[in-house]
């Protein structure tokens, strides 16, 4: 009986450390893969805006670009 229970301990510790050495390998490589997917967000185009300051003077060109972070 005790041989048993040994073997049985023995397998759960292993099990235990298979489980661990293979999240190990899987968090880095899912966190690679998620930060590679959000470096391809396309950028948010600039704004132009263009108008009169006074009623008959020539129109002056304000630009507004934003930028995603």
């Amino acid at each position: 009986m005790k041989k048993d229970a040994i073997s049985t301990g023995l397998f759960i510790a292993i099990g235990f450390l298979c489980v661990a050495i293979v999240i190990a390998i899987l968090i880095p490589l899912v966190r690679d893969v998620i930060n590679a997917a959000d470096d391809n967000r396309p950028t948010i185009p600039g704004v132009s805006l263009t108008q009169p300051l006074v009623p008959n003077q020539t129109a002056v060109t304000m630009s507004m670009t934003h930028v995603s972070v």
